[in-house]
């Protein structure tokens, strides 16, 4: 019996849709979804055996709070870390929403310096602290964080936030991306609660533990970058 001959465009054309549907996969967790109440997944690709293992027994946590969450780290979330933070550490966040904002501007620059102070706890516990700007690889991927793994942790202590009332103002939102295959690059979000309008909530352009930048999201999908001096 004679196999059939495959055509080779017909081959080209279900690969490019394959790719196309992984990709689709991939960005998932960055549609826009607005429920801060929806679970937080990591957006993962697992290239070995014993990391898919790993995640069996020790998971993501999809429902974050200060005494129990996860963040990722080692790019694409290739790692977990778990965090639980204490009473006191805690009451530092806290603080810094004290005074309550009078307005949706004084409560973003409060949500920058919490994100800050969650990022330099959470590097104590999980080796992160050594993270640097950008994809910083000079001393391996171990505690280096790339934009995925940035957004994913930085929408993690947005829901901690939230889920505390410690925001009046704003609500957690979910994760976007921009850029499409060539030069993707992906952020948390926020929605200020009176206008509508949305703001990346962006961690990658700063080393662990400095404020990251918030920027109304239609300027951040242009392509908005920190000037550099």
């Amino acid at each position: 019996m004679r196999h059939p001959r495959i055509n080779k465009y017909s081959y080209l054309y279900h690969v490019k849709h394959l790719i196309l549907l992984l990709f689709l996969l991939a960005i998932c967790a960055c549609s826009p979804v607005y429920d801060a109440q929806s679970s937080i997944k990591p957006i993962r690709n697992v290239d070995k055996l014993q990391d898919l293992v790993d995640n069996i027994n020790t998971p993501f946590v999809y429902y974050p709070s200060p005494n129990h969450y996860s963040v990722c780290h080692g790019h694409t979330c290739n790692k977990f870390a778990f965090i639980s933070l204490s009473a006191q550490q805690w009451q530092s966040v806290t603080h810094l929403f004290s005074p309550v904002a009078k307005n949706a501007q004084q409560e973003r620059q409060q949500i920058q310096l919490a994100i800050a102070l969650l990022e330099t706890l959470t590097g104590e516990q999980s080796n992160t602290n050594r993270d640097r700007a950008e994809n910083y690889v000079s001393e391996g991927l171990d505690g280096q964080l790339d934009c995925i793994d940035e957004a994913t942790n930085s929408t993690v202590y947005l829901r901690i936030l939230y889920d505390a009332g410690l925001l009046n103002f704003h609500q957690q939102a979910s994760r976007t991306s921009r850029g499409g295959l060539l030069s993707p690059h992906n952020t948390a979000t926020i929605i200020d609660k009176d206008s509508g309008h949305r703001y990346a909530v962006d961690s990658w352009f700063g080393d662990n533990g400095e404020p990251p930048a918030i920027v109304p999201l239609p300027q951040w999908k242009k392509g908005w970058k920190p000037k550099r001096q």
